[in-house]
C-alpha cells in the first residue's frame, strides 16, 4: 500500500534490496532529497535520511495529502479505534561509541595496509585523479587520511575479524562483505576503528558501506580548536583541514542527521564556535537544524557553503574555501587580522580572540 500511495501521488521507486519484505528507494516526497527516501512495503514503513521524516501509511497521507487521522484510517480501510497522545519526546543524551576489539582492529589494519599499497600503484592512479580533481584533495592529506583502494570485493569469515556468526535467509553463513572502491578508515590512538568504502558504481543505490563491526564515531580532525566546523563527508572534513586546519577543527558525522557522540559532545561543549556547514542539498536540514542551537546555544551559526552543495563541489567551482571558513569564524578579514594579532603578540588564547570578535 505505501509503494502504491506514493506512486499516486508521482513519486518514483525503485528496488534497491529484496530482503526483509524488500526495500525501494528515491525521491523524498518531503524535502525533495534525490536518493535518501527509503521505503519498506514489507511493513509499510518509510524514513528520508535527508529530512528525518519517517512513519507508516498514515503518518503519510497527513503529513503529504493533509489528511487527519481519522480521514486517513477512513480512506485505508482501518478502524482508528482510540486515538492516544503520543508520548513526549525524550530529552537527548550523547552516547558513546562503541570500538571494534582488538581482533578486529588487527585484522582492519592489515586489510588497509594494503588498500594504502594499491592507492599508489597504476591500479590506483585513476582513483587518485579523482580524489585530486573532484575532491580537492593533495597528496599530502591523501596519505595523511590514510586512504586506500580496493580493486575488488571481499568476502571473509565474519569469525576472524571476531564477529558474531550471522545466517542468511537460506540458513547458511554470512559472509563479512568488504566491497572494492574507496577505502576510508577512522584512526583512533593510531588503532583502526573503522572502514568505511566508497564505491564506484553501486548498482543497489549504497554509494558509501561501513564494514561490519566499525565504529560509528564521528570523524575529528583538530581536538585542540577552538572552533569547530561540522560536515557530512570524511572526505570533505579532510579537505577542510587542508584548507584552514590551522584556524579551526573539522567534524565529520557521516550524515546530516546524525547527531555527536559523548567525545564530541564534550569537545563541542568547550568549543567557542561552531560553524554548521551540512549538506545543501538536503532541504530536509531544517528539520534538524534546530538541534544544534538548542544544544550548545548562541556559540553555533548557520554556514552552508555556496557555489556547490557541500566542501568539494563547492571548491571545485572555485569557491576559495579558506576565505569562506574566515568569513564564518570572524565575519570580516579585519576581524581576522586582530584575531591573528591578539593571538600571536597579545597573548590571548584561541578562545579568548574569537569571543573578543564578537562573531
Amino acid at each position: 500500500m505505501i509503494i502504491s500511495l506514493i506512486e499516486s501521488d508521482g513519486g518514483t521507486l525503485k528496488k534497491a534490496a529484496t530482503t526483509n519484505g524488500g526495500e525501494y528507494c528515491g525521491a523524498c516526497p518531503f524535502c525533495g532529497g534525490k536518493d535518501r527516501f527509503r521505503v519498506w512495503p514489507g511493513t509499510g514503513r518509510y524514513w528520508c535520511r535527508g529530512c528525518n521524516k519517517q512513519g507508516d501509511e498514515i503518518d503519510y497521507l497527513r503529513e503529504r495529502r493533509g489528511l487527519s487521522f481519522q480521514g486517513a484510517c477512513s480512506f485505508l480501510g482501518r478502524d482508528p479505534g482510540e486515538r492516544k497522545d503520543k508520548p513526549a519526546p525524550a530529552t537527548w543524551t550523547p552516547k558513546e561509541s562503541k570500538t571494534p576489539g582488538e581482533l578486529w582492529q588487527s585484522k582492519a589494519r592489515a586489510f588497509l595496509d594494503v588498500a594504502i599499497k594499491n592507492l599508489w600503484t597504476p591500479g590506483g592512479e585513476r582513483l587518485r585523479q579523482w580524489l585530486k580533481a573532484e575532491k580537492g584533495l593533495s597528496d599530502a592529506i591523501i596519505k595523511e587520511a590514510m586512504l586506500g583502494y580496493m580493486p575488488i570485493d571481499n568476502y571473509e569469515s565474519r569469525e576472524a575479524w571476531g564477529l558474531e556468526t550471522a545466517l542468511k535467509e537460506n540458513g547458511t553463513e554470512k559472509r563479512l562483505w568488504i566491497p572494492a572502491g574507496l577505502v576510508i578508515p577512522l584512526i583512533s590512538q593510531n588503532n583502526v576503528i573503522r572502514l568505511r568504502i566508497r564505491r564506484d558504481a553501486p548498482s543497489d543505490g549504497k554509494r558509501y558501506v561501513y564494514v561490519s563491526g566499525s565504529s560509528p564515531a564521528p570523524l575529528i580532525i583538530g581536538k585542540d580548536k577552538a572552533a569547530y566546523i561540522i560536515v557530512e563527508s570524511e572526505l570533505d572534513a579532510w579537505l577542510l583541514a587542508q584548507e584552514a586546519g590551522d584556524l579551526c577543527g573539522t567534524v565529520a558525522l557521516g550524515t546530516a542527521t546524525a547527531k555527536p557522540d559523548k567525545q564530541t559532545h564534550e569537545l563541542l561543549k568547550n568549543a567557542a564556535l561552531i560553524l554548521i556547514s551540512l549538506d545543501t542539498d538536503e532541504t530536509g536540514i531544517n528539520a534538524s537544524w534546530k538541534f544544534w542551537p538548542e544544544t550548545y546555544g548562541g556559540k553555533v551559526k548557520r554556514w552552508p557553503t555556496i557555489h556547490g552543495k557541500d566542501a568539494s563541489e563547492a571548491k571545485a567551482n572555485d569557491l576559495d574555501l579558506r576565505t569562506w571558513i574566515i568569513a564564518g569564524m570572524f565575519g570580516s578579514e579585519e576581524k581576522f587580522e586582530r584575531f591573528a594579532i591578539q593571538t600571536i603578540d597579545g597573548g590571548l588564547t584561541d578562545w579568548e580572540a574569537i569571543a573578543a570578535t564578537g562573531n
